[in-house]
């Protein structure tokens, strides 16, 4: 079987994938992949135009009648969440009108961002990486940075103003929801082969890091080793290789159904 499938640049899902895109892994099935913003991936999953992708996971339930959520690959977790930057201490929730640069309608980092602040915002969407430029430059009051964004926006000259993933585990006592991983329902009798395959190319990275490192890097926006590696030891967990404690939490928060998770 072959599968087309959609992935971020970032340091975690090429980290995952790796192995398995790269070949390291044995398998019949072929894959060809799709790189990409994850706003990017989230219309195209809004689209039914990728056989797996990654997607936020507050975009899930647009796509529940076509897609399932497969148990392994994704980004959930503590301590990983989104943050508030801007060039100085700022009062967001009394800053109603003002800008706010969000890395895309439908990220998950947009959806925390209303949940504890409301809309009240003009809200000016753009690449993850554009948004601390734009914050810097004063086009924007503030930004909420993803990715790698969490790691550097100190030597950016930019302040943290909230933790969004803070908020959210203070609020909700559970793990962060960010990233999934989707298949399409016509093809879920492949999702015990497909999880299988990412546990396998996830273990491979960790034991065989320096055979995919070249293939992180030359996709990451921050090319920084340490960054890199702070980055995926925050985002991949347990949780990527298996979500399933999760799950329950998760139907609340999305109001879907257990069986959603294959």
């Amino acid at each position: 079987m072959n599968f087309n499938i959609g992935i971020s640049t970032c340091p975690n899902d090429t980290y995952i994938f790796g192995a398995l895109l790269e070949g390291h892994i044995r398998t019949a099935h072929s894959f060809e992949p799709f790189m990409d913003d994850i706003e990017v991936l989230n219309n195209k999953a809004l689209d039914r135009e990728l056989d797996i992708v990654k997607v936020s996971y507050g975009m899930i339930p647009q796509v529940l009648n076509d897609y399932s959520v497969l148990k392994a690959g994704g980004a959930l977790g503590f301590g990983c969440g989104p943050l508030i930057v801007s060039v100085k201490e700022t009062d967001i929730a009394s800053a109603k009108g003002a800008k706010i640069a969000i890395p895309g309608i439908h990220t998950s980092a947009f959806r925390f961002f209303r949940h504890f602040f409301g809309s009240d915002y003009e809200f000016i969407e753009m690449r993850f990486d554009e948004i601390m430029p734009a914050v810097k430059e004063g086009r924007v009051l503030a930004g909420v940075v993803i990715h790698e964004g969490r790691f550097i926006y100190r030597e950016e000259g930019l302040v943290k103003l909230f933790d969004l993933g803070e908020l959210w585990e203070e609020k909700y006592k559970a793990p962060i929801p960010l990233g999934a991983i989707l298949i399409r329902k016509t093809l879920t009798q492949y999702a015990d082969e497909i999880n299988r395959l990412l546990r396998q190319s996830i273990s491979f990275a960790e034991n065989n890091y320096t055979e995919i490192q070249q293939y992180i890097k030359k996709h990451a926006q921050e090319l920084d080793d340490k960054v890199i590696k702070s980055h995926i030891d925050l985002y991949v967990n347990d949780y990527s290789v298996d979500m399933s404690p999760a799950i329950d939490g998760l139907c609340g928060f999305l109001g879907c159904r257990p069986e959603d998770f294959v």
